[in-house]
């Protein structure tokens, strides 16, 4: 019986035997090259998963569960009092102490700090689910740290009351009481028994053992982080290294590789080379400069939450803070609309420069000399030139990127005769991945079914029947807990506005790129391999570069793919 597999764990776990095997065949080799990355997250921090919630609840056994480290202590009991971290295939585990134990509220302290960190926060209870002391640690996270958008909620020892779909409905039910604003799906609940997990492999009978397995629900719980791992693009973050990797491959193999006996088919590799950088540079800055825009507007939107939450009920009249509110909607309209424009200005920039790179490159005197003595030999019937030129390579390599992502008429005299009008005409066909108008309230509506079409007030659900009497006209604490209510609706809403604005850029933006840049670069790439097949007396070393690189280049795609 196999265990469940985490993809960010498989892809990073692949991605260092690729650095490592590179590593150690450069050293057999004698190559020498001292700005080689030596771990995934060379440059960035490595994606975190932090383990929070309630003491004796499991979260050390999901962790053994998830990671199969086997000395991690699980039982009865408070077993993890310090922040324990693990480095799993270059993901960092953080094991926290139980939070509001009454016993050590110095657990807690511990706890937030990794909570800040977190780039994904699994939120684990046991099937007893919340008391008030848990409740009220969880709404924190929830709202004043604002981590709905990073969080799993896991119901762990199911197997308890038994983890049948029934079971689950009813606890989804008692759930919707902490969990509002918003509902149990929204936070990705998913209901596990890890110790019916473990247990599954220690069975040797397979019938129970499949028992244990299906009451577990494990697998569940990693579609849940796999789904969330694609949402956000957190795999991105992977493809840094791995890019790295394959331009230090590329300088090296021309140290080892033999001549294919024809020149100008070792040139065709080196022309497709250097435009497979030119369009793979492109591709990277586009997504790390699009990011970079689109992020920081949906910071922007929350705290727009944040203040209209706090500033709100200072106000004299419903009427008055019926316009702030209505003020705050039409600042997020701006904040998105705002963003598009700024996408699409930098995308235009960024395709625009590509194209110039490319356009330069396909008038150089080296392509223009090696097309030229291409075409004769194909004239002169040369078969392995024709088999090379039948599809789309030089004569049609860059028009058909040109074509893709600046209009048909781009021609041989290149982008700088047009003066970007081309870059004009692709850049209005943005909008068929990140749409003209995109309204971050409008995939609320979708999502949350809310009422956009009422007033301001009514979109969150916010009301006014206490929260604007007088002080002396109400009960205090109805009043407060009124406005407590509403200030983590508002929050909540503007919190979701900003995550949708960024689920739509992150799967824009990928299709954007897989469609435009990533489909060339694997063109590429396979005439590249088709070249190199031709070589017959390749040295060991160039055979084991190249497969390292073809690995390399395989791996880049299957993470792609999984964010299309």
């Amino acid at each position: 019986m196999e265990s469940e597999v985490l993809a960010i764990s498989d892809w990073t776990n692949k991605s260092q035997e690729l650095l490592n095997k590179t590593k150690n065949v450069f050293s057999k080799i004698g190559y020498v090259d001292s700005s080689f990355p030596t771990t995934v997250f060379d440059v960035e921090k490595p994606v975190s998963i932090v383990f929070v919630g309630q003491y004796s609840a499991g979260k050390s056994t999901i962790i053994k569960a998830l990671t199969g480290i086997k000395d991690i202590e699980t039982g009865e009991g408070i077993k993890t009092l310090v922040t324990q971290s693990y480095n799993w295939n270059g993901i960092e585990i953080v094991d926290t102490p139980g939070i509001h134990t009454k016993l050590r509220p110095d657990h807690d302290e511990i706890s937030y700090k990794a909570i800040s960190n977190a780039d994904l926060l699994v939120y684990v209870v046991t099937e007893e689910l919340f008391d008030d002391f848990i409740g009220n640690n969880f709404r924190k996270i929830l709202l004043e740290n604002d981590k709905a958008a990073e969080m799993i909620l896991v119901v762990n020892k199911m197997a308890d009351v038994g983890n049948t779909s029934e079971m689950r409905a009813i606890k989804t039910k008692d759930l919707e009481k902490v969990t509002a604003p918003y509902s149990p799906e929204d936070l990705r609940i998913v209901f596990i028994d890890a110790e019916s997990y473990l247990d599954s492999f220690d069975e040797d009978d397979p019938e129970i053992a499949s028992e244990l397995l299906e009451r577990s629900n494990f697998s569940s719980f990693i579609d849940t982080l796999n789904r969330f791992v694609a949402e956000k693009g957190i795999s991105s973050r992977l493809t840094t290294v791995l890019y790295k990797l394959f331009d230090h491959l590329q300088k090296a193999i021309p140290n080892y590789q033999s001549s294919t006996g024809d020149e100008d088919i070792d040139a065709v590799e080196e022309h497709l080379l250097r435009e497979r950088y030119i369009i793979s540079q492109a591709s990277w800055r586009i997504e790390s400069a699009v990011r970079s825009i689109y992020e920081r507007t949906a910071s922007d939107i929350r705290e727009k939450g944040r203040l209209i939450a706090n500033d709100l009920f200072d106000c004299n009249d419903e009427s008055q803070a019926e316009k702030m509110l209505k003020d705050a909607y039409d600042a997020v309209n701006d904040l998105s609309e705002t963003c598009e424009k700024e996408v699409v200005a930098k995308i235009e920039e960024l395709a625009t420069d590509c194209q110039a790179q490319l356009d330069d490159f396909y008038n150089s005197d080296f392509s223009s000399a090696l097309q030229f003595r291409l075409n004769q030999k194909s004239n002169k019937g040369n078969v392995i030139i024709d088999n090379l030129l039948k599809s789309d390579w030089i004569a049609q390599g860059s028009q058909t990127i040109i074509t893709k992502t600046t209009g048909a008429n781009a021609g041989a005299n290149g982008l700088k005769a047009f003066s970007g009008s081309n870059v004009h005409e692709w850049v209005l066909n943005v909008g068929h991945y990140f749409g003209y108008s995109f309204k971050p309230w409008e995939a609320v509506k979708w999502v949350k079914r809310i009422n956009i079409a009422g007033k301001a007030l009514g979109v969150f659900g916010v009301v006014f029947s206490l929260g604007m009497q007088v002080k002396g006209d109400i009960d205090e604490d109805k009043r407060n807990k009124e406005i407590k209510e509403n200030r983590e609706k508002l929050r909540a809403g503007f919190n979701d506005a900003a995550n949708e604005l960024i689920n739509h850029y992150n799967n824009a933006m990928n299709c954007l790129l897989d469609d435009n840049y990533r489909s060339r670069i694997r063109e590429i790439d396979s005439k590249v391999r088709s070249i190199r097949e031709l070589r017959t007396s390749n040295s060991e070393a160039c055979r084991l570069l190249v497969k390292i690189q073809d690995e390399c280049s395989d791996l880049i795609s299957e993470i792609h793919r999984s964010t299309v």
